[in-house]
This record gives C-alpha cells, sequence and structure tokens, in this order.
C-alpha cells in the first residue's frame, strides 16, 4: 500500500511538473507572438497585414486560426505601427471573441471606443508600471521608448506577462537607447524575467551579451523582427554568435518552454 502511495505521488508530481513546464509559443509574423498554457493565452502584436517585403506578416490561414482556434484571452500591441497592429484584424477578433480583451496605447486604444469595457489603455506618460489581472493571466505595461529619433512621439509600450507562473518580457521596437539611460531607468532585472522577447537588432552591438545580463537578466532570450530578405550568412553568423538564443524566422515557429 505504501508503494502504491509513493507510486501514485511521484506520478502527480512529475504531471504538475509538466504542467508548469507546459508553456507553447508560436510565431506569427514579424514581433507576433501567441504564449499559450492551454488554458490562458495571450497574443502581443500578433494581429497584422502586410507593411512591406521586410516584414513578415500573419497569413489569412494564419490569422483564421487565431480566430477561430487559438483564441486567445488577451490581445496586446505595443504601438500603432503597420508591421505589429492592425485596427480592423482587431475589431474582427473583438467582434468574434466576446470575452477577449485589448492592451495599447492611447494611439492603439483611441480606436475601439465602443469596446471601451474590454480595452485597457496603458499610459505613458511616465515609466510607471501598470498591472492588470485578466483571468490567470497578468499583464504588466508599462512605457519603452521607441527606437529612433523620428519615431519620439509614437507610444511603444512593453508588457510583463505572468502566465503558469513564468513571466514573459516583450519590449517592441526599442532599443538600448543608453544615451538617456532606458533600461537603467526600466528596473528590469529585478524582475525575475524567464523569456525576454528582442527585437534582433539589439544583439548587434559587440556588448550586447552583457547588456542583457546586467539590464534585464532573462533565463531565455527569443529574437524577433527579421526580415525575410536577411541574408543566410547574416542569420547564420547570428546563430553561431548567440547558440542558446532563439530565432524566430517562419510563420507557426513553436518554441516549448
Amino acid at each position: 500500500m505504501l508503494k502504491i502511495f509513493f507510486f501514485l505521488s511521484g506520478l502527480l508530481y512529475s504531471i504538475s511538473g509538466i504542467s508548469q513546464e507546459n508553456i507553447t509559443l508560436t510565431y506569427t509574423g514579424n514581433m507576433g507572438v501567441l504564449i499559450s498554457d492551454h488554458q490562458s493565452s495571450v497574443l502581443i502584436d500578433g494581429l497584422h497585414t502586410k507593411y512591406g517585403d521586410d516584414y513578415l506578416f500573419p497569413s489569412k490561414e494564419v490569422v483564421h486560426k487565431i480566430n477561430t482556434r487559438f483564441k486567445p484571452n488577451v490581445i496586446l500591441f505595443t504601438h500603432y505601427h503597420g508591421d505589429h497592429f492592425s485596427a480592423s484584424l482587431s475589431r474582427e477578433y473583438l467582434v468574434l471573441n466576446k470575452k477577449a480583451v485589448l492592451f495599447g496605447a492611447n494611439q492603439i486604444t483611441k480606436n475601439f471606443s465602443d469596446f471601451e469595457d474590454r480595452v485597457v489603455t496603458i499610459t505613458t506618460k511616465d515609466y510607471t508600471k501598470q498591472t492588470i489581472d485578466i483571468g490567470k493571466v497578468t499583464v504588466t505595461g508599462l512605457k519603452i521608448n521607441h527606437a529612433g529619433k523620428r519615431h519620439v512621439a509614437v507610444e511603444n509600450v512593453g508588457y510583463i506577462i505572468k502566465i503558469n507562473n513564468k513571466k514573459f518580457l516583450h519590449v517592441g521596437d526599442t532599443n538600448w537607447l543608453e544615451e538617456i539611460e532606458l533600461f537603467n531607468t526600466l528596473q528590469l532585472h529585478g524582475a525575475s524575467i524567464d523569456v525576454a522577447i528582442l527585437p534582433y537588432w539589439m544583439l548587434l552591438q559587440d556588448d550586447a551579451s552583457i547588456l542583457i545580463k546586467k539590464y534585464i537578466n532573462p533565463k531565455k532570450v527569443i529574437a524577433t523582427h527579421i526580415s525575410p530578405k536577411i541574408k543566410k550568412k547574416e542569420l547564420l553568423d547570428l546563430k553561431n554568435r548567440y547558440p542558446d538564443i532563439y530565432f524566430l524566422t517562419t510563420l507557426e515557429q513553436q518554441i516549448q518552454l
């Protein structure tokens, strides 16, 4: 009887361990990712249309899967640029999925005044972290400046998603911006980030590994915003330079986390 007890206890422990590890990240194009523990799911920058040849976008088939099969509880957008956000696709999603909630800065959410009770606006007047629970998912939004002087007016929002006891950081179109000490201000090092989702250009400078460790300290890194036109040698060199980093380049590419 005692052996049976220990067997069942071990089995339950194993099942519990598997469930905690069973998070799937699915790539939907450019910086778009679906994060799912198969009970709850979050889509970040996952609904957009063709913006140019340098940007991978979700096909009609992928959008259909998002709308009817994946059905994320929350859709989040970092900023309004067309390689990250489509107002029409987002509206269609909210119509089809009556309980879904949308997050974004005012430049995003102003398009959805008729969905007011299902829209959360992240303010970008300062770097204050704003946290809201949506079911079993915790979403924290905060201002993270968009890279490039010509995009100073763009409200770029970063997100920390806690799902099934794992924390995912998605930074949108930022860069290290050391001239304004951006990541020192953000204070992310102590946030216990498990997975950091970054635009690949944040890996290009020589001290990128040091900066990632210093300012974010994630357990894993995923590189996104990789052009379909990137030269094979350039991508291979990056993969060789960062053998422990995941590079998302193919629609519906999946990572088990």
